[in-house]
């Protein structure tokens, strides 16, 4: 579905056709230089949609960073809830601030190797430090909502609850909160460490919850 345009002008479509192309709505640009068949683009999910545009930053290789937060979401699957993410979040650990795009936002911080994995091709962070950093920059509908798509992948086996992952899981998440105590969101990252449940098959069952909790229910 994602094309480039120098993969267009190889297969012999003239500039002035590509646009022409976009112009009458046959292309959509996901970003400068990438397109996608719009029909095809326009049945995705936004999740789904988020990863097409990810897979364009990777392929144009923008610089250091790997990729992360709700981005490194999409990669792993999980949901994003009442999210249209215009900009491909990345991570570096560099010293010094590197510029962020109109449509990618790079992030500083701590990135260990045991904290990058790769999916599909793509690197990534893990699924543990994609929920962790989510939880703490998120609205807290979307962030339950990872979490929980993200406890049960991990917990989920076939069509079993395995409750001993799911116990190694939230007492990773719980630890990775504790070492991170005073940074930023990290009361938020508390709440849904403690709330969130896994058992939520969906994510308006997740916010579902997350409303009773809120009226007391």
């Amino acid at each position: 579905m994602l094309t480039s345009r120098v993969q267009l002008l190889d297969a012999g479509t003239p500039a002035r056709a590509i646009s022409a192309r976009v112009r009458g709505g046959e292309l959509e640009i996901v970003r400068r230089g990438w397109f996608a068949d719009a029909a095809s683009a326009g049945e995705l999910w936004p999740e789904s949609r988020h990863l097409m545009h990810v897979m364009a930053v990777v392929r144009d290789g923008q610089g250091r960073g790997v990729i992360s937060h709700l981005s490194a979401a999409a990669v792993h699957g999980l949901p994003l809830y009442r999210l249209r993410p215009s900009r491909v979040h990345l991570t570096t650990d560099a010293p010094t601030r590197i510029a962020s795009g109109p449509d990618v936002f790079r992030h500083v911080a701590r990135l260990p190797s045991s904290d990058v994995t790769t999916v599909d091709g793509i690197v990534c962070t893990t699924l543990e430090r994609t929920v962790f950093d989510c939880v703490r920059t998120l609205p807290m509908e979307a962030a339950i909502s990872i979490a929980d798509a993200a406890e049960r992948s991990f917990a989920f086996r076939g069509r079993e609850w395995d409750q001993n992952a799911a116990d190694l899981w939230r007492n990773a998440m719980h630890s990775r909160v504790g070492r991170a105590c005073g940074g930023r969101g990290i009361r938020a990252a508390r709440f849904v460490a403690d709330f969130a449940g896994g058992t939520a098959q969906v994510p308006l069952e997740s916010v579902g919850t997350t409303q009773c909790h809120r009226w007391g229910l």
